[in-house]
């Protein structure tokens, strides 16, 4: 009998009843995060802001924010003290009747495989891509 595989990506998608202005005011700033992502948020969600997320349980997590496009995504960089990182990006999309978010979480030693076994890699919004964008993809590549 074959190990079963784990699929190291984690992707969760919503559909919300709510238009996107209203569900990016629960992504843009800490105490939106706070309603939904974690119990208590010290994050300013803009390009390079570092933070921490935590838990009641106990659990704790740094992040620092690579990117956001107003209205549309945020991508962050979040680790547990001792652990290893993931890039982690939330999307909206407008759809009939509300907003779609989708959450792809992607730990940066399967981007650091990947760049161990090709000479050279192009990453993009897309299927392609996983959805992942491209820039965040290049640094954490590069930070891996």
């Amino acid at each position: 009998m074959s190990d079963p595989v784990i699929d190291p990506i984690v992707r969760r998608e919503l559909l919300l009843a709510a238009d996107r202005d209203t569900v990016w005011s629960m992504l843009a700033d800490a105490d939106g995060l706070a309603e939904w992502l974690a119990d208590e948020v010290e994050l300013d969600v803009e390009p390079g802001a570092e933070g921490r997320l935590r838990w009641d349980d106990g659990e704790e997590r740094r992040a620092v924010v690579e990117e956001v496009a107003d209205r549309r995504r945020v991508v962050l960089r979040w680790w547990q003290e001792g652990g290893d990182p993931s890039l982690v990006e939330l999307t909206l999309d407008e759809v009939d009747g509300g907003t779609r978010l989708v959450v792809v979480e992607l730990p940066l030693a399967v981007l650091r495989a990947v760049g161990e076994r090709l000479p050279a890699i192009v990453v993009g919004d897309g299927p392609a891509a996983g959805g992942v964008g491209g820039r965040p993809v290049a640094r954490a590549l590069a930070c891996a």
